[in-house]
């Protein structure tokens, strides 16, 4: 769904205004249904890290301290997917972000180890120990750019009728809804709520790792289910699929 047709979904729900533009459009009522369904994006896009705003970030350290400076990180980088950093070299994780604390500390100690951590500061991702120079490293972060144009361009805002969300069209039309009716002073406690139930519905599914079902398991005559451990070969599932 594009901004414009977001935008008249809100006001066919409210019975609000629905303008023929909405970026562009100077009307106060058409700036304010824009301000909102961009604000809901945001949200959503602080709030939960969506599968679909994941991206994957591969560097060779330089061999010093700071292993990413502010520059060379990614221009859409939000926040980091926990634990997914690694040294793809010796397959030790990199943990962190650690606190001011933790990282201050570990100056003062001189921190010496293999279980390397990283530190978010100023933009820049710095490590201890410090890492050899060439070693490949990896990390999962949270992109900020939650729409892009119908050509497929990245944004972090909407600002075109014709751009598109990323995310869910429905959560961001419910979360509009309830943003609209709030800003308003109408009652907005039901639009809430179907707006909450919306959103831990679809955070329960963007987790993955739902069981897999076989057509054996369809009608009882399987107990089995996919338990996440690699299987040796199609015989280990019962040579059936």
């Amino acid at each position: 769904m594009t901004l414009k047709t977001i935008s008249d979904a809100v006001a066919d729900e409210t019975k609000g205004p629905r303008p023929d533009t909405i970026a562009e459009n100077a009307d106060p009522a058409a700036q304010s249904v824009l301000r909102l369904i961009n604000r809901v994006g945001y949200r959503l896009m602080q709030k939960y890290p969506w599968t679909v705003l994941r991206e994957e970030e591969v560097i060779s350290t330089p061999g010093v301290e700071t292993m990413v400076s502010a520059a060379a990180m990614p221009s859409d980088f939000n926040r980091f997917v926990p634990e997914t950093m690694w040294d793809r070299d010796s397959n030790n994780l990199i943990s962190g972000p650690v606190s001011s604390v933790e990282w201050n500390g570990l100056k003062v100690q001189q921190f010496s180890s293999q279980n390397r951590k990283f530190y978010y500061r100023g933009g820049a991702i710095l490590t201890q120990p410090v890492m050899d120079a060439g070693v490949t490293v990896a990390f999962e972060y949270i992109k900020n750019t939650w729409a892009t144009t119908t050509g497929g361009v990245p944004k972090a805002y909407m600002t075109i009728d014709t751009d598109v969300t990323l995310l869910d069209e429905e959560l961001v039309i419910s979360g509009a809804i309830y943003a609209w009716l709030d800003a308003e002073g109408q009652p907005s406690n039901s639009a809430f709520s179907r707006f909450k139930d919306m959103f831990d519905t679809l955070a329960d599914l963007d987790q993955g790792g739902t069981p897999i079902m076989v057509a054996g398991d369809i009608f009882g005559e399987n107990s089995r289910q996919f338990s996440g451990a690699p299987k040796a070969s199609r015989a280990s599932y019962g040579g059936d699929f």
